[in-house]
């Protein structure tokens, strides 16, 4: 067979890949900003530290105050904030990201801005956890610790006398 035979063979196979790629990618981007302009509900848990949840937000609602706080906005496809105990001894913030080295992104960055030391925020350590990274922080009278699980960034603030408990629970709810 000739290098015209093989080739005139070839290029339509591969015209018909380029096209189901363009495709495929033409999809995925739909369903990426589809994602990202309706955030859908994070998961988040009914109790921690034995705290009932009190408050909550979820999906845009809980993306905007998320943004908020940030001043900024995020490419964000989930949401949840929850509020817990009478007194807010703890609040969750969950969000989720369009996949999960985005989340591990978003993670880094987050501890790169509050190192740079213009927040309320003391990084006071970094441990790893059943197989995460947690970093953890000081600040407005509270425990803080974030760390990701899979597309999800999730950040705890918690009273000093149930921050270990929380954390534990919400690593378990977050595997």
């Amino acid at each position: 067979m000739t290098a015209g035979k093989v080739g005139r063979r070839l290029g339509p196979l591969v015209l018909m890949i380029l096209g189901m790629l363009i495709l495929l990618g033409a999809f995925f981007s739909y369903r990426y900003s589809e994602a990202i302009s309706e955030p859908a509900a994070a998961p988040i848990p009914d109790s921690l530290a034995g705290l009932p949840l009190t408050s909550s937000q979820y999906g845009a609602e809980a993306v905007a105050e998320v943004s908020q706080l940030h001043g900024k906005s995020f490419p964000l496809t989930s949401g949840g904030m929850g509020i817990y105990g009478a007194q807010g001894q703890i609040t969750l913030w969950v969000t989720g990201a369009p996949a999960s080295f985005l989340a591990r992104r978003l993670l880094e960055e987050m501890r790169d801005k509050i190192a740079e030391g213009n927040t309320p925020f003391v990084p006071i350590g970094q441990s790893s956890l059943l197989g995460r990274t947690i970093y953890q922080l000081a600040g407005m009278g509270k425990r803080h610790y974030t760390f990701q699980s899979r597309a999800l960034v999730i950040w705890l603030a918690a009273d000093p006398s149930v921050a270990d408990q929380a954390l534990r629970e919400a690593l378990d709810f977050y595997p």
